[in-house]
């Protein structure tokens, strides 16, 4: 055991991430507060299950407490006559977990009425009460109404408040208790009876729904699953170029759902983003509810704080007023305070229904810490499930008959009480210390701000714009301001310049996130494509994080994540961020960007915050000369696949399919030619079969540019593929007489935006009866598939369109066979038939995308249908086509330059790792 314990601490010790170090800059984690370690520590060796109160009476009080001072800090304060609190908080495993069963509460609220009506029809146990049982309605001026008289909509559109009085109402006027009403109610619930059954039954027309901002966090659509709504009900909501909800379009949703009476579960506000921290204007959100609460719509209100949930700190006062512990002495670090507008939606919180909080995020909590808050505590009866053994007793209530999860450690629990108790979730005590982060935020987000100017081969562009943006003269002198009176100056000059503590808080993101992208200039033209500038942003994340285990994490001088800005989630905010950093927004591709997470209140002590800036600029610089040497045109060699071409005669026409890369400009092109091949009595190697697969390479280094030119010529070598896969050289020849059949730019911004999902395309092309195809590349990654073949048409096909190239369609789904691999590619082999599509090519010989292939679903291109059968030895290449790093790096392995996800050499070199120090 020892040697054991040994090997795993030294692993742990050699590869963990240094998320206490000040370099440590990426995802949502630092140094532990000592008093939420001292608590976890203090409890975990006694392992309480805070699942039923007889297993931890301790740690289940304390959780309760926890969850009343969580309420509290956000805002919930009411009390009821007896002076205990409505409101009512938990301790779940994290925020996805708390997130699914606010959405489990709201399902079983909107059913509630229904089930109720049920237990009020002839023959039924609470018929007796339909006479003469009124609920309140919303609607302004509609009075109350019989329950049993209601209509389905006015029973789904119920406010919160009517549906949790009943219990009361009913054992108060009519005596029935909660243990009959349990019971009664328990064949009818929709936890019973199940959502589809329920709506069923009542033949809903429209099923209800969620609203959330597209850039939800996932464990939203995970939740709509699990809890039976269905992902595609969790319905989003676009953002603006704030990365915030767009009210407008929200209330336009609304108006849709209150017009043709569509249900609303509840509309989510997110108060810090995960990806941007970003807070969403969550006091409108609730006049919007109020609003249409009136009209007869009514629907939740959650906040999904699970970042932000303890930044509400800074903005609450101590109401213990206990002394405050003098700290030891250290370098001055001010507090800063949130925008206005920030604040205005903390203290908006105490009007939400309910609010996810992580106090393992800013709240400096051990993993594993989410929280739940109810405003008003009756919700959790509605999200509760019982078993025998945890019945709750009379000496207390058992947390764990609430929620979602069963068994859970009460280490989290003890954790968070003794961080709240010590610290105070005050502005004086939490608050202090997020205001101390909130201060670093800004210096660093200064230097994103300022670090390019257009005289620099790079740009660097935070999410959040400048004040002065879009008038490019005055972001050059706001640029210039802030390195003259922020950048390299001391804290204690700053908080007396009251120009840069406003720009200090105009900067960066609503809480503690910093976005922002990087592009590059090459001879002073900045990039446009979109590919291009991801791969370098996924270049520098690879150089400042831990994703190979060649590093160790004390030799990466920062640590930075990453996230991706997908269009179809991101919309107008990704198209305008796009704008700003000079990349072209007509392809709607995703944009990967780079991200910096502030926990840390020391980093702006002692100037680290321009040493981190100075490192980030060095690795950017150094990996910018990677992407500037594959965008840049250069002569090189050149290869070809040969097709025609008969080696027993040495001379004749042929043609020649360009071998080209996706994601290196020398090579990024689909080229066909045909041209004459004169044998140069120059041997290299014996007779080969010409039914193998020849290519033919350029001798001298050429541009495509001086290749693709009709009357064009070069001196080229032959080879052929040997066993090893490597290549023999058979002759030189001369290549003349050149004609360019299709050249195609294999640029990003010219692909089309999804793969032809009923066909998979090809150029044809041949002459004296003999055909030819190439598969036609209009999206990456993709395989290049080549090969002679037999064509059996209804009449003979137009040669002067063939001469220059037709367009034909397999009847397959080029979809379905990304991406391209050895087995997806096995169909185009010799002597397989298929049915096609023969249709003309309206383009130029010279042309780009996308809709290159658009014409084989146009009926005025048709040119024929028929068979096609590939004859000898088919081409195909999924790896040299879709090379993606050219410096050999294994650290630069990438799968996607939109994705941060481990490439399947790495996760097994991982997986080495550990066999090496364990079993050694």
């Amino acid at each position: 055991m020892v040697e054991q314990y040994t090997r795993i601490t030294r692993l742990l010790y050699d590869y963990s991430i240094p998320f206490f170090s000040q370099r440590y800059n990426g995802h949502m984690s630092f140094e532990m507060g000592l008093p939420g370690i001292l608590g976890w520590v203090a409890t975990v060796l006694n392992n309480p299950n805070n699942v039923a109160f007889e297993a931890s009476p301790i740690t289940t009080r304390l959780e309760i407490d926890v969850g009343h001072d969580m309420c509290e800090m956000l805002g919930y304060n009411e009390k009821g006559e007896d002076g205990k609190p409505k409101y009512w908080g938990h301790i779940a495993c994290d925020g996805t977990v708390a997130n699914l069963e606010s959405i489990w509460l709201a399902r079983n609220l909107k059913y509630y009425p229904l089930s109720l009506r049920d237990t009020m029809k002839p023959g039924q146990p609470l018929e007796f009460i339909a006479s003469t049982f009124e609920v309140p309605l919303p609607k302004a001026g509609a009075g109350s109404k019989l329950l049993a008289e209601l209509t389905l909509w006015e029973l789904l559109n119920l406010p919160p408040q009517t549906i949790l009085d009943i219990p009361g109402r009913l054992e108060t006027d009519y005596g029935i208790t909660p243990t009959y009403l349990d019971s009664v109610l328990n064949d009818y619930i929709v936890q019973t009876k199940g959502k589809q059954a329920v709506e069923a039954e009542w033949q809903m027309p429209q099923s209800p729904r969620y609203f959330i901002s597209s850039t939800k966090h996932y464990s939203w659509p995970k939740g709509a699953a699990l809890a039976g709504l269905g992902s595609k009900y969790m319905e989003d909501v676009p953002i603006d170029i704030h990365a915030r909800i767009d009210i407008k379009i929200l209330r336009e949703r609304l108006e849709d759902c209150l017009t043709h009476e569509k249900p609303v579960f509840a509309v989510v506000a997110i108060i810090g983003s995960t990806e941007e921290g970003c807070v969403d204007p969550l006091d409108e959100i609730l006049a919007l509810r109020d609003e249409f609460a009136e009209r007869g719509l009514c629907f939740l209100v959650h906040a999904d704080a699970a970042w932000g949930g303890y930044f509400a700190s800074m903005v609450r006062n101590d109401s213990t007023k206990k002394g405050t512990i003098r700290e030891p002495p250290r370098e001055y670090v001010p507090t800063a305070t949130l925008r206005p507008s920030t604040v205005a939606q903390f203290h908006a919180l105490a009007r939400t229904d309910s609010i996810t909080i992580d106090p393992h995020k800013a709240g400096y909590i051990p993993y594993p810490a989410g929280g739940l808050c109810y405003r008003d505590g009756r919700m959790r009866y509605l999200v509760t499930w019982s078993a025998p053994y945890i019945k709750q007793s009379d000496d207390g209530e058992s947390i764990g008959i609430y929620g979602v999860e069963g068994s859970k450690p009460g280490a989290p629990a003890v954790a968070a009480y003794l961080h709240h108790q010590i610290v105070g979730l005050h502005k004086d005590g939490h608050g202090a210390l997020l205001g101390e982060v909130t201060w670093s935020c800004g210096r660093i987000s200064a230097h994103w701000a300022a670090m390019s100017v257009d005289t620099d081969p790079f740009i660097v562009v935070p999410l959040n714009p400048l004040q002065s943006e879009p008038d490019a003269a005055a972001v050059k002198v706001e640029k210039e301001r802030i390195r003259k009176e922020i950048l390299g100056m001391s804290n204690e000059a700053l908080i007396k310049n009251q120009w840069a503590m406003e720009e200090m808080r105009a900067l960066g993101s609503d809480l503690n996130i910093n976005a922002f992208a990087c592009n590059f200039r090459i001879n002073g033209v900045a990039n446009t494509d979109v590919e291009e500038a991801n791969y370098l942003n996924n270049a520098i994340f690879k150089r400042l994080s831990i994703t190979t285990p060649n590093k160790k994490p004390g030799e990466i001088p920062m640590f930075l994540s990453a996230t991706t800005f997908k269009v179809a989630d991101y919309g107008e905010c990704v198209r305008h961020f796009k704008e700003r950093l000079e990349l072209e927004t007509e392809s709607n591709q995703d944009l990967f960007c780079l991200r910096n997470v502030v926990m840390s209140p020391f980093q702006t002590a002692g100037n680290f915050v321009s040493q981190i800036a100075d490192i980030f600029q060095k690795v950017l610089e150094e990996e910018m000369q990677h992407v500037i040497a594959r965008n840049t045109i250069t002569p090189q060699e050149h290869s070809f696949v040969l097709q025609g071409y008969d080696p027993s005669t040495g001379s004749g026409q042929a043609y020649l399919v360009y071998r080209p890369y996706f994601y290196n400009a020398n090579s990024r092109f689909q080229i066909i030619l045909s041209a004459d091949v004169t044998n140069e009595n120059v041997a290299h190697g014996g007779h080969r079969d010409s039914s193998g697969v020849l290519f033919v390479s350029t001798t001298k280094d050429t541009n495509v540019s001086d290749i693709c030119k009709d009357g064009a010529s070069f001196e080229g070598v032959i080879t052929a593929s040997n066993a090893n896969g490597g290549l023999i050289p058979l002759r030189r020849v001369q290549i003349s007489n050149i004609r360019v059949l299709k050249q195609r730019a294999l640029d990003s911004r010219w692909r089309d935006g999804a793969y032809p999902p009923a066909f998979v395309p090809f150029y044809l092309y041949g002459r004296d009866g003999r055909f030819f195809v190439e598969h036609a590349l209009v999206r990456a990654p993709n395989a290049q598939m080549t090969a002679e073949v037999e064509l059996e048409l209804p009449a003979p096909l137009p040669a002067a369109d063939l001469a220059r190239g037709l367009l034909l369609g397999v009847t397959r789904s080029e979809a379905a066979m990304q991406p391209a691999d050895d087995a997806s590619t096995r169909w185009f082999a010799t002597g397989t038939s298929y049915p096609v599509t023969v249709a003309r090519d309206p383009h130029a010989a010279v042309a780009h995308g996308p809709g290159l292939v658009s014409a084989l679903g146009a009926a005025g291109e048709l040119v024929a249908k028929g068979t096609l059968r590939v004859l000898g030895a088919p081409f195909v290449d999924y790896d040299r086509l879709n090379t993606q790093e050219f410096t050999g790096r294994p650290t630069h392995r990438v799968v996607s330059y939109t994705s941060r996800a481990a490439h399947p050499e790495t996760k097994a070199e991982w997986q080495d790792v550990i066999n090496t120090y364990m079993h050694k």
